[in-house]
Order: C-alpha cells, then structure tokens, then sequence
C-alpha cells in the first residue's frame, strides 16, 4: 500500500500521480490530454475534484498504474475573483455583492470581502464549513499530511487487455464514492426553496429539518447537500420568500379595479387574539377569481373600533389598495361593526356567521334533547368497552357495512351539532341495543325525544346548506342570498306543517323569529338587490314581492345613468325574462324550493299572458 504524505508547497504544482515507484508533480498548463485546460496564476475556487483515469507525466512518458489522485483548483478568469467566497455571492456593482441564496446585498469597498464571508458563517454555516473547513483528506496542504491517505497497490489496479469490464465499473464506482463533486450554489439555493415551500404549503414546522427521517431522505438523494438549521429557515429563507411573494402580490392586486375584504377572528391556544384580513378579486383581463391573505396581525391592545380601524387601515396603505375597497365584509360584532363604519368603507356582515348566531339562539328551545344526545356520545367516547360494544351491534344488525362512530359537538360551530344529532338518530337501533346491554350506564332518550331528532335534522339541514355555499371562496356567493333566504322560509313554513312534536314546532317558529330580525328589510339592501336582479338565474325570482324588485330595478337603472352620465333605457321584458334557474342539487336541497316556485310563477305568468291575448 502507498499512502500520500505530502503535497507540493509550490503552488504552481498541483497535479499528483502515485505510482509504484514515486509520486510525479505536474506543472499546472494546458494539459496534453484536454481533459480540462489551466494555466498558472491565482487559485480562486477551492472546490476539489477527483479524475480517476490515465495521466501523462511531464517527461511525457505514461504512469505506469491506473489508480491516482488529481487535486485541482480551477481558475475563474472572468471576474478575477480570488477568494472561495464568491462561490455563493454574485458582483452587483464595483462595491456591492448579492448572495446567491439570500438575495441580500453587502458591501465589498475596496476589495474586501469579510461582510461576505461574515454572512455566509452566520447565515449558511454548513456552506462555511464546506469550503473554509475542508478536512486534511480532501484539500491541499502546504504541510506534510499528518493522517496520510492510503491507496492500493498499483499493481491491483494494472489494466490488461482481457480484464473483465465489470471490474473496471466496480473500481470507478468506488472510487466515485470517494470522491463526489461538491453541490453547486444554484443547487443548493433551489433545494433549499424547496423544502422552504414544503414547510409553507402543508404546515410542517421547521423543525422538520431536524428530524431523523427527514435527514436520511436527504443525504440519500444529495449526499453532498447541507441541510439548512430551521432557524436558518425562518430567519433568512423565509423573509427573503416572503418579500419576493409579497412583491408579486402586489403587483397582481394593481391589475384589480375592486377588491372586497373579509376579516376573521380567531384566538390561538395560548389564548392570542388574531384578526386575519383576506382580499378577494377579479382579475379583469383574465377575468379570474383570487383570494389572497392580506395580512394576519396580533391584537396587542382592546379590540377597540379605533384600534381595529387603525390596524385595517395600515394594512391596506402597506398594499398600496386603499382607493380600491369597495365594501368589507365582518362578523356580526358591534366593535367590527364600528371599526368599518370609521375607515368608510361599505360594511356587510358575513351571513354565515348570522345563520350560526339565528340557529345558536334558537337550539335553546330544544336544550334538553341535545344535553342527552351529548351525554351518550360522551359516555361511549369515553369508554373503550363501550364503543367495541357498538361496534359490534352494528356488526350484528348490518352485516358487511363498516361500523359508523359517534360525532362530538364543538360549542363554537353549530354544524358540529347538527352533525352529531343526524349521526345519533341514525344509530339510534345499536345505541339503544349497546346501553341495554352495558346494563343503563348513561340515560337513554325517551321515545318522544328520539322522534324530535329527526325532525331537528331536516329542519336544520337547509341552514348548513346555506353556510357552506357563503363561505365558498372559489365563486360569488352574494347574488345568492336574497333567493336562499326566501328558499329557506318557504321551507321552514312547509315543514311547519308535517311536523309532530310540539318542540320541533318551537323550534321551526324560533328560527323564522330569529331569521326576520336579523334579515330585516334585506330585500331592500343596495348592494343584495343589485346582485340578485344582474344574475340571469335569479333576476326578479329572487324577491319576495314586486315593490323589492321595482326597488332593486330602479336602483341598477340609476347607477347606470350615473355611469353614463346620460339616461339609459332598460327593456323590461328583457330584464325580466328569464329562464328557470337550474341547480344540480339533492332533492332536500333549498335550490330544489326555488326552483319548484319559479317554474309555477313562470307558468302561471304564461297563462296569465295567454288569456289576455284571447
């Protein structure tokens, strides 16, 4: 075995061959074999690579083995730089370098580059170690090595004419192993963006980075690839995305004539107040919906209007959108309520979150069923036993169906409630079973009791139907709410009269109650009325009686002239024209109702037309 021990300190030399008999130096020049081509003068990139291959020495004979180690520091020519630094930083200006990475600028008066070098230890340490702190086995010294590397005999790797090829792939393999290429800075960056848009896109945490399975990935697809800290993560990459996306974003809100804001309160487990502030759009020349978050700021001080006002107010002056706000959509607060009347914006309250406060008000009617249903989910949550034993009298009963799981209620959403009554009516055979036989662990529902749920989840239904179409963000949901809500009461008044216990009777005349107090006078609200008769599904349909539709006419017609600066005729046969408006729905859906009324008001208006023409 021989093994190298030392490198020449001549700088000019920097090619070594091992052969049997000694160690060949070879002036750095063009090389006779082109496999890359230098010349003698300042060693700028000191990224090591490796050639495994036939080398010609410098009185032109042939090495006699196969085997030897080429270290080579290649010259950049072009931009003269001298330094390993420049590797991860881009020249701006005579006094100004970029990082490759960051996208940061820093200083290099008069040559310097210790700002650079500085940034890339603090900010990019695996890359800093990589090129300043190379170990003894894979850099060249001016010292004798003090571990030295050993290699096989040359003869081991003698070449022959009937050598097997496979043997030959097997040495390069290895060899190739032992000496892999460093990981470009471009590489590096981009795998980097990666991983950052991963954390990003499906809410992993940074910490990700730190984990054992995440590191095994990695250093088996890029053996050579410096895992990023997370603290690397979200100091530096994720305020450079931050500022390219924003910048971005910016400019594509520019290219909106309006844009409608939705804020959303919410409290974080460690009991932070947030306010979220959403921007949604239509980009004109492409005539495409966006949603974008604005912004989502920390409520520091009482959720004051002023306070709230001011926040909203900074934010839209940071997006350069002031001028373009046409109307904020809020909960049903008195602070937010304020708070949008102050800024001057046109204020709506979100109508999902009117139906959960119509519907919350109105479960009161029906508190002691609910406490019941609540119990039994509890005890069978609890109880482990318990639910193997619903499971297996579901088993029992329905044979070959998987077994179905009881549904907590969440206080805050109302849904989560109606989703667990449906749920406990539905099993309602295995829970009755299950009690019985766990000997009456929780009391059961009376046979009063089992009857109202049923009746609570059809009158509910059209409710959670209607909150999860207003909350969609992927199409214009308020042309809609005018011909919902009269959906939605022509509903209630029917099944009014097949229900049979007096306390879903209660409920039903609670939420009509409930539902003409906060949609007073809805019809006649200028921004619902104008959205209602423009869309050719709805048009007058959507009203509840001819004044509201001569109200909502009247007002397009005069905004129109305001527009046009002269009057506009408007043929009312047109505008009033329309065909059924069609909805592909389930046949308990409220579209159902609205269509069954607009295609008995359009044949009776047809009759009523035919007549007149006898």
């Amino acid at each position: 075995m021989h093994s190298i021990q030392y490198f020449s300190n001549d700088l000019n030399y920097a090619v070594i061959a091992i052969s049997k008999h000694r160690c060949y130096t070879q002036p750095i020049h063009h090389q006779s074999d082109r496999r890359f081509a230098m010349r003698s003068g300042g060693l700028l990139d000191v990224r090591i690579l490796y050639y495994m291959g036939i080398w010609v020495t410098h009185d032109g004979s042939d090495v006699v083995c196969r085997y030897f180690l080429l270290a080579v520091k290649s010259l950049d020519f072009m931009e003269g730089k001298r330094s390993k630094i420049w590797q991860f930083f881009s020249k701006e200006t005579e006094n100004k370098a970029k990082c490759d990475i960051f996208q940061c600028s820093y200083s290099i008066k008069g040559g310097s580059t210790t700002n650079l070098k500085k940034h890339l230890m603090t900010k990019h340490r695996p890359s800093y170690d990589s090129v300043f702190s190379l170990k003894p086995s894979t850099c060249i010294s001016n010292q004798p090595s003090q571990q030295p590397v050993n290699l096989p005999e040359c003869s081991q790797f003698q070449a022959s004419s009937n050598e097997p090829k496979r043997k030959k792939e097997a040495q390069q393999t290895d060899i190739a192993l032992f000496t892999r290429k460093p990981l470009s800075a471009a590489r590096e960056k981009k795998i980097n963006h990666l991983i950052l848009k991963l954390i990003i896109k499906d809410l992993q945490p940074f910490s990700i980075v730190e984990d054992s399975g995440f590191i095994e990935l990695i250093n088996y697809l890029e053996p050579n690839y410096p895992i990023p800290s997370r603290y690397m993560l979200s100091s530096g990459l994720l305020d450079a995305q931050f500022t390219l996306v924003k910048e971005k974003l910016k400019d594509e809100l520019k290219r909106a004539s309006h844009i409608c804001l939705t804020t959303d309160g919410w409290t974080s487990r460690a009991t932070t107040s947030y306010q979220a502030v959403t921007a949604h759009y239509i980009l004109g020349d492409i005539w495409e919906m966006r949603s974008a978050l604005l912004g989502c700021f920390e409520c520091q001080e009482r959720h004051t209007a002023d306070y709230i006002k001011q926040e909203l107010i900074h934010l839209v002056t940071d997006w350069e959108i002031n001028d373009k706000i046409f109307v904020c959509v809020t909960d049903n607060a008195s602070n937010m309520k304020a708070a949008i009347r102050l800024t001057g914006w046109e204020h709506f309250p979100c109508v999902a979150h009117t139906y959960n406060l119509i519907v919350q008000a109105s479960l009161q009617t029906i508190q002691e069923p609910i406490k019941k249903v609540k119990c039994i989910v509890e005890y069978f949550h609890r109880s482990s036993i318990a639910t193997k034993k619903l499971y297996a009298v579901q088993e029992q009963l329905k044979p070959g169906q998987k077994p179905l799981k009881l549904i907590m209620d969440v206080i805050t959403r109302w849904n989560s409630t109606l989703d667990m009554l449906e749920r406990v009516a539905n099993l309602q055979e295995p829970i009755e079973a299950a009690i019985g036989l766990l000997h009456n662990p929780v009391e059961n529902l009376s046979e009063n009791e089992w009857r109202i749920l049923p009746e609570v989840v059809k009158i509910l239904k059209p409710f959670k139907q209607l909150t999860e179409e207003f909350s969609s963000e992927n199409e214009v949901t308020i042309s809609k709410i005018l011909a919902g809500n009269s959906s939605v009461l022509r509903i209630l008044n029917n099944l009014n009269n097949t229900l049979t216990c007096d306390l879903s009777k209660q409920l039903v005349s609670k939420l009509k109650a409930e539902f003409n107090i906060r949609f007073k006078n809805s019809s006649r609200h200028q921004v619902l009325s104008k959205s209602a008769i423009l869309d050719p599904r709805f048009k007058r349909q959507a009203f509840a009686d001819d004044s509201c539709y001569e109200y909502a006419k009247n007002s397009v017609r005069e905004e129109l002239e305001r527009m046009m600066a002269k009057p506009s005729f408007v043929n009312e046969s047109e505008s009033e024209d329309t065909d059924s408006p069609m909805f592909d729905e389930q046949q308990d859906s409220i579209w159902l109702e609205f269509d069954r009324r607009t295609t008995t008001m359009s044949t009776t208006a047809s009759k009523t037309s035919a007549n007149n023409n006898n």
